[in-house]
């Protein structure tokens, strides 16, 4: 018996190569795809990796395609689920749970700076007069970044905050009307007002709505519930 190459891929991970370079065709040719201009630059920066590592002398077509080659798919798949996430097939009104993927993301822009003189203390960045806060001086936490996107139709910010232990969360603002539908969580009253709590994934998510708009954190669960809520509510006044 002729032994089996450990170079040549099996038939699974042919099929698996396959969809994802026509998933990969796909997004960056669709002129509907609203992901941002970072996400398909990360997008031929990992084709470009995956070519380089297949070498010079190395044929084209999948029946001999080295395994590292391959092993770059889990990196491109993760970048095709951020670009669905944002894009989201043009749906009129998308869920908590895209926003709080969207505010997983990286930052594409600085911090805004601190207001002077304001009670609770803002940042110079809003959504429709709705400003976000400023938690550095009263709870630790620095805004490091914001980014703006598109998701289902709809505008969503996103401001980052980073505390002494290196912890991030996302603060995102939906412009419009407040999101339809109930997001998956419990509900938790604080202060009078209702915040939708869920975790999933390590992850914990703080939905609720301000001033007609639906306002998303999303952080590690390493986070306590208590402090994303004392967040939320200190915001919601």
């Amino acid at each position: 018996m002729r032994p089996r190459d450990e170079n040549t891929p099996d038939a699974t991970e042919h099929a698996r190569a396959e969809r994802g370079r026509e998933l990969i065709a796909e997004a960056l040719a669709d002129p509907r795809t609203l992901a941002p201009p970072h996400l398909r630059d990360a997008i031929e920066h990992e084709r470009a990796r995956a070519a380089a590592s297949a070498g010079p002398g190395s044929r084209r077509r999948f029946g001999m395609m080295p395994r590292r080659l391959l092993a770059t798919g889990g990196a491109l798949a993760a970048v095709i689920v951020a670009i669905v996430v944002v894009s989201g097939g043009g749906d009129a009104d998308p869920s908590v749970e895209r926003i709080a993927a969207v505010s997983r993301l990286t930052a594409t822009a600085s911090a805004p700076s601190r207001v002077p003189g304001t009670t609770p203390a803002q940042l110079n960045v809003a959504v429709e007069g709705l400003e976000f806060p400023d938690w550095q001086e009263e709870h630790g936490w620095r805004a490091t970044g914001r980014r703006a996107d598109r998701v289902g139709g709809r505008s969503v910010t996103t401001v980052f905050y980073r505390n002494a232990k290196g912890a991030t969360l996302g603060y995102a603002i939906v412009a419009g009307d407040a999101l339809s539908g109930a997001p998956a969580g419990d509900d938790v009253v604080k202060a009078g007002e209702t915040y939708r709590v869920a975790h999933d994934g390590g992850r914990t998510t703080v939905s609720w709505t301000q001033e007609g708009h639906t306002c998303v954190i999303d952080a590690p669960s390493t986070v306590a519930d208590a402090k994303l809520l004392e967040f939320a509510s200190s915001s919601n006044i």
